[in-house]
Parts: C-alpha cells; sequence; structure tokens
C-alpha cells in the first residue's frame, strides 16, 4: 500500500507522529525523517462508502479479488440494494440476491451475518466512536468471515484509530524483517511486542511500515527489466549490481 506524504499540509497529529516516531533510537525512525508526515488514515478505496457497513461491505467483496472484478461485483451489489447498502435491506433479502451480484457463498453469508448484527443492535455502529478499539475489534471478529486483518485496518481506515497495529500482516511483519535486519520473518507475536515503543502513534507506524514495503516491491519492479536485458545480453549476475 502507498503512502500518502502530506509535507506541509500536515495536520498537528500527523507532525506528532512523525515528530515521535522519527526521533526514536529504532530502525524505522531514519525512515520516518526520511519521508516526513503522512496521513495514515488513507486508504486509496476505489468507492466511496457512507456507512461502516458499506465499509466492511466493501472490504469483504474485494478480497482476493482484483481491483477490476470487487468494482464490478460491488456496483452491482450497491445497485441492488438502491444505491446504498443498509442492514435493513440486506436483512430483508435473501442469500440468493447477495449470489447474485457475484458474491461466493461464504461472502454472501459474511456480509449478510455484518447486516443482522447491525441490524439488531449486536453492533452498534453509532456506539463505535465512544467504544474501546478491544471492544470493536472483539465485536467485528466475533462475525464470520471477519478476521483480525479486517477489523484492524476498519478501524484504521474508517474508524481513524491512531494506534492500530496489525501485526499479523505479512506485509508489516517483512517491512520490520527488513529494516531490523532479521534472518527470517518476524512472527505477529514478536511483531507486537516490536510494537510497543511505536505508541501511541501505531497506526501512523504501520502506514510508514506499508509505505516501505511499497518503496521495495517498485524497486524490485525497476531492476527486473535490467536483469532481463543482463539475461538476453548473456550476462548472467548474481545481483542487481552485477557484483
Amino acid at each position: 500500500m502507498t503512502m500518502t506524504r502530506t509535507g506541509k499540509r500536515a495536520t498537528k497529529e500527523q507532525r506528532a507522529a512523525a515528530e515521535y516516531l522519527g526521533s526514536l533510537d529504532d530502525s524505522l525512525a531514519r525512515w520516518v525523517r526520511s519521508t516526513g508526515p503522512i496521513d495514515a488514515y488513507d486508504a486509496h478505496l476505489p468507492v466511496a462508502v457512507g456507512s461502516p457497513l458499506e465499509w466492511l461491505s466493501f472490504a469483504v467483496v474485494s478480497r482476493q479479488l482484483s481491483r477490476a472484478s470487487s468494482l464490478a461485483i460491488y456496483g452491482r451489489l450497491v445497485a441492488r440494494f438502491g444505491g446504498t447498502i443498509t442492514a435493513a435491506r440486506v436483512v430483508s433479502a435473501d442469500e440468493q440476491a447477495l449470489r447474485d451480484a457475484g458474491l461466493s457463498h461464504q461472502k454472501a453469508r459474511t456480509i449478510r451475518a455484518l447486516a443482522e448484527r447491525v441490524d439488531d443492535g449486536r453492533l452498534d455502529t453509532d456506539e463505535l466512536a465512544t467504544m474501546t478499539d478491544a471492544e470493536i475489534h472483539a465485536g467485528l471478529v466475533a462475525v464470520p468471515g471477519i478476521g483480525p486483518s479486517s477489523a484492524h485496518r476498519f478501524m484504521l481506515h474508517y474508524l481513524r484509530r491512531p494506534d492500530v497495529f496489525p501485526s499479523g500482516d505479512l506485509a508489516v511483519r517483512k517491512a520490520i524483517t527488513a529494516l531490523d535486519h532479521l534472518d527470517g520473518v518476524i512472527t505477529p507475536k514478536a511483531a507486537e511486542r516490536r510494537s510497543e515503543p511505536w505508541q501511541p502513534y501505531r497506526s501512523y507506524a504501520t502506514s510508514y511500515l506499508w509505505g516501505y514495503m511499497w518503496r521495495a516491491h517498485e524497486a524490485t519492479e525497476v531492476r527486473a527489466p535490467q536483469r532481463e536485458l543482463a539475461d538476453e545480453g548473456g550476462h548472467q549476475s548474481s545481483s542487481p549490481s552485477g557484483s
């Protein structure tokens, strides 16, 4: 996931997070200082969502699908419910209506289960602002098909909580592994411990880590054609520099 640098447009919180994380005696600090303030909450969503149910529904729809497929299915789903996904409309529809939009059986069940909990008050979206991160996380992962990753991303990107850390996220763990020069990918439990110095700005640390991995991915993409050209010329090398 790319980072949204804010530079001179940075809010007070964005500047405070960058200053704090950049001041640590920490492998992440150098990357933070070179990057500057960021918008930790920008999810770069390709659709407009007007409620927690719509945000979570798109997260479910887009899981393991291409952007084009996700947009097509979500568009049909929104159209099926008259332009807005509401708990009452989902609950009143049968599962086949969700399947007809292109959802798998499991995804249809998850969205319906979410809507049922919103509709009957077990997941009170009007109270989210006053709930703790732990309470929200527990309420979301209780829904079949909603895991810790979806719960963390919802709290980070939709609720804009500043201290969310998805310790199980592979990109986050790979970034920590690279920055700390570890021999193997850090475990979720160890990543959780590693994140402690980044409190109370772990959402920002997460976004910096995602940005670090995105930069590494871009660098790999740039180098790949150069390696291919070298191979075609008959010059094999074990590293991008040829050394």
